[in-house]
């Protein structure tokens, strides 16, 4: 398992896996704003969707940022 810094965009599915199994925290975007939507873990993830915060979230209409210092 790995840990992206701070920051970097997550795109794989080793990438969600590794925040969802260690607990780190990940902010969600739209890709087109730079607007926080929401911050959390990753609950469950498929190739389409990704589950944060009770809430499913387009993989392909969302950035998934990084964020391992939140507590």
């Amino acid at each position: 398992m790995y840990i992206t810094k701070d920051g970097d965009i997550l795109k794989s599915d080793l990438d969600f896996e590794a925040h969802q199994h260690l607990l780190t925290a990940v902010d969600v975007e739209y890709l087109n704003e730079k607007a926080v939507l929401t911050t959390g873990f990753v609950q469950e993830f498929t190739g389409d969707y990704v589950k944060v915060n009770n809430h499913l979230f387009n993989r392909k209409a969302h950035l998934f940022v990084s964020r391992p210092f939140f507590k």
